[in-house]
């Protein structure tokens, strides 16, 4: 890489102009940098064109660019970018505008959970645009890690609030917002193999580690509880936060 990780993500931040955006970037810089990381091990980084599913906010995409990436993004419409490389469209029911077997990488971070319907449509149109041993990159949140885990225990569930079904008589307009459906490693291997990708790796890792960099620091007795749940799960891989599947056309 022509930067190193800590920098791109540093040259990112610098262009982030609000509170919110740059809590939010904060909140998945962890996950940022594990990303980075693993696409420096995929093939050559600077004749890669890349497609960024569920781009918005624009931090992936653009650390992808600062490592020599050509790179381009699906937003929605709840969430559009606008930029002349970023298509907006539904990925649940929508073609993907870009022509087969047209990208070297295709990146779905964080967006899978938000999906009220199935992502069967969206993973069998990643495989499309991607070239012939080409490959997709997918992360989305753990089911199984610890915190549902305690949560569950405790007779809690580990949806999203009751509140948010009952909001506007059940019509709510936080639909793509929430986490609809989160996934076990097998459930997401499976829907990868179903559209005839090759899972090449699939894995646990940690993105919300205590010691990330806070706009509010924690609590001394929340970040004691955080640092105990960290080592828990760095004890047990299951018990991680985060699902990591990298598959191959």
């Amino acid at each position: 890489m022509r930067m190193a990780v800590a920098e791109i993500l540093a040259a990112v931040e610098k262009k982030i102009k609000t509170k919110e955006e740059r809590e939010y970037f904060l909140i998945h810089e962890a996950r940022y940098e594990y990303i980075i990381r693993q696409i420096g091990h995929i093939g050559s980084i600077g004749r890669m064109r890349v497609l960024d599913v569920g781009c918005y906010p624009y931090h992936l995409g653009a650390a992808m660019e600062m490592i020599g990436c050509d790179v381009y993004g699906i937003s929605s419409s709840h969430e559009p970018i606008k930029s002349k490389k970023v298509a907006v469209c539904n990925i649940e029911t929508d073609r993907f505008p870009f022509e087969d077997n047209y990208f070297d990488l295709v990146v779905c971070t964080e967006v899978l959970e938000h999906l009220p319907q199935s992502p069967a449509h969206a993973i069998r149109e990643m495989y499309r645009v991607t070239k012939t041993h080409g490959h997709v990159l997918i992360t989305t949140p753990n089911i199984t890690r610890s915190i549902n885990r305690a949560k569950m225990l405790l007779g809690k569930s580990v949806t999203y609030p009751l509140s948010q079904v009952l909001e506007n008589e059940g019509k709510g307009s936080n639909i793509y917002h929430r986490h609809n459906r989160e996934y076990t490693l097998d459930e997401v291997t499976t829907l990868l193999t179903h559209a005839n990708w090759n899972v090449e790796t699939a894995r646990y890792f940690v993105s919300y580690t205590p010691f990330r960099r806070r706009v509010v620091p924690d609590a001394l007795w929340l970040k004691a509880g955080k640092t105990a749940n960290y080592a828990l799960m760095m004890m047990a891989a299951s018990l991680r936060d985060t699902l990591f599947v990298l598959g191959r056309k």
